[in-house]
């Protein structure tokens, strides 16, 4: 599994976001004027904000420092991925391709960073490290070294969520909501991912309008729209505008497409209905409202893995992936180290239905159908909202290390706000603006309703909590990501409830071993 997504972050990454997006190994109410909810109205945002507009009042006097204190002052930033080279989302890149870097995003990042000079006077710069291993080693001894070593040169760091959960549990991490010169609930910062990850008000790292290569790979569904009116189904996309886009639609439309029960290695020669991979368990699942962890009425945290909607939701899940009309890439490592090549090939031939993926995925796939969108399937009906995961593998999280001081943290905080007001959706063509424009534009899809889409996708993007903590590795040495592979692996031989119950006193320890961390915190 870690080799092809390895090599998909790589196309990601080196890419900067403007190619396939895929998934992590493990796993990867109504907002004021949130970046997500206008993630995708480019022409609203081209246009003069009204007077009545909140984002207007917002843009006449912005929620962050404008004080001189920090001019002449350096503001470094630590970026790791395991690419062994990429672009940078923090600062202008020099002589870079333009199927690599947008010029129009990368001359965004320069005037970002101009603003923000102008504004406090501070430079930013943006060193990278790379880290062959994405997460657990490298990376986070880094961190670790920089701390010990006392270095303050280092006022952020953007890691890999799973080592931003880690750190956080060192005691690395500053707690951003101890910070005044910093108002995460700012629109420029994403409000659901902060919903998602805060623990007792305690946020340790946050993503937002700053940075663009997380949003490249919030996970999303296509589908080939000539096959939908072939097979005579109702365009999917109306039924997603209604609620209606299910699983148990998923699984309809899928098994309508002809389809043999023949040996993986055989059947991505044929047709099928959808081309996926194991971290297709992940974002289904949090994408019908399930979560490993969830937090009490105190924020604390809770497993809900038994809750009767959770139990639906995997089953539904496991027995969707397990049908022959469901195709999986970790099926085909025998056949390949990129087995994922073969799926999208399936795809671009019109002989797959659905394709899953990030939600810039048409830009590789050059094909003569057009090609719709619709964001991962609810559970019912019945669920609220559409969610979307972010990759906990192929994110990454932005922090302020614990070594610096509160003066230093605050100089932190400070250019951080005004870094990510600057590159707001809202602001006049800034980093944000242009990657929306950018991606919208670039897409191989003639869909008018696209848009709206979009929006269902970009609306409520989050993270598992017990992706990013590994519930059970500390106490057993599985996490709950591990037991779901374990349960789509056997093809239905095991029920997840049994398979629950082996691991639950594991699971039930990590719970109450961190929530004493996170009260001992506040003490």
């Amino acid at each position: 599994m870690r080799k092809m997504i390895s090599l998909l972050l790589a196309l990601v990454v080196l890419a900067a976001c403007f190619a396939a997006c895929s998934s992590d190994d493990s796993e990867s109410k109504e907002e004021p004027v949130s970046t997500e909810q206008s993630a995708v109205s480019t022409e609203e945002s081209s246009e003069p904000v009204s007077e009545e507009d909140p984002a207007q009042k917002i843009l006449d006097n912005p929620d962050i420092y404008k004080g001189d204190d920090y001019s002449g002052r350096t503001f470094k930033i630590l970026t790791s991925y395991s690419a062994t080279t990429m672009p940078s989302e923090f600062v202008y890149n020099v002589e870079v391709a333009e199927e690599t870097m947008p010029d129009t995003v990368n001359q965004a990042i320069k005037r970002r960073n101009d603003n923000v000079y102008d504004l406090l006077g501070v430079t930013i710069v943006d060193e990278y490290y790379y880290a062959s291993d994405r997460y657990g080693g490298m990376a986070p001894m880094k961190v670790r070294q920089i701390i010990s070593d006392a270095d303050n040169s280092y006022s952020m760091f953007s890691l890999c969520l799973y080592d931003c959960g880690t750190l956080a549990l060192e005691g690395d991490i500053w707690n951003l909501k101890e910070l005044e010169n910093i108002n995460t609930e700012n629109p420029w910062w994403d409000q659901y991912f902060n919903e998602s990850v805060t623990i007792a008000n305690q946020l340790f790292f946050t993503t937002g309008d700053m940075g663009i290569f997380a949003k490249g790979c919030t996970p999303c569904v296509y589908y080939n729209t000539r096959l939908i009116e072939d097979l005579g189904l109702e365009d999917p996309i109306k039924l997603a505008e209604r609620g209606e886009w299910t699983i148990d639609k998923a699984i309809e439309y899928s098994k309508a497409m002809p389809h043999e029960d023949l040996p993986p290695t055989e059947q991505y020669k044929h047709t099928f209905g959808w081309s996926g991979q194991y971290d297709d368990v992940y974002a289904m699942m949090f994408g019908s409202g399930t979560r490993v962890l969830s937090r009490d009425a105190e924020g604390y945290l809770t497993l809900t893995l038994e809750s009767e909607t959770a139990v639906n939701a995997i089953n539904k899940i496991v027995e969707f992936m397990a049908d022959s009309s469901y195709m999986c890439a970790n099926d085909l490592f025998v056949l390949s180290n990129n087995p994922g090549q073969f799926l999208n090939q399936a795809f671009i031939e019109g002989r797959c239905l659905f394709i899953s993926g990030g939600i810039n995925g048409t830009i590789a796939l050059h094909m003569d159908d057009v090609v719709g969108v619709l964001p991962v399937p609810k559970v019912s009906v019945d669920q609220d909202r559409y969610y979307s995961l972010v990759n906990t593998w192929v994110a990454n999280g932005y922090f302020i290390a614990a070594n610096l001081g509160k003066e230093d943290a605050e100089f932190a905080a400070a250019v951080m706000d005004a870094m990510g007001y600057y590159s707001w959706i809202k602001y006049p063509d800034s980093v944000a603006f242009n990657f929306y424009e950018k991606m919208i534009k670039a897409q191989r899809t003639a869909r008018e309703d696209y848009e709206a889409m979009l929006d269902l996708i970009f609306e409520a993007r989050g993270c598992e909590l017990g992706s990013i903590f590994q519930i059970g590795k500390r106490t057993a040495n599985i996490t709950a990501n591990d037991m779901f592979i374990q349960l789509l692996n056997s093809k239905g031989a095991q029920q997840f409830t049994s398979l629950y119950d082996r691991y639950k006193n594991a699971f039930e320890t990590d719970t109450e071993n961190l929530n004493e961390y996170f009260k001992a915190n506040l003490e």
